[in-house]
């Protein structure tokens, strides 16, 4: 009986993970990317690093 519950959870955090919309790669440096959720991450992160690449 438990293994169901824990289909149904994983099957409910792929929704949500599939509902966040679109997602920002952000090269800050040479070697440092990182991976944004928002338009206001992405300006935070742009005032800090005003030379960053946004990838995707």
């Amino acid at each position: 009986m438990k293994k169901p519950i824990k289909k149904e959870v994983k099957k409910e955090s792929k929704g949500i993970v599939k509902q966040l919309g679109e997602q920002i790669k952000l090269q800050l440096d040479y070697r440092t990317m990182i991976v944004l959720r928002s338009k206001a991450a992405l300006a935070m992160w742009m005032s800090k690093y005003p030379d960053a690449k946004v990838i995707a």
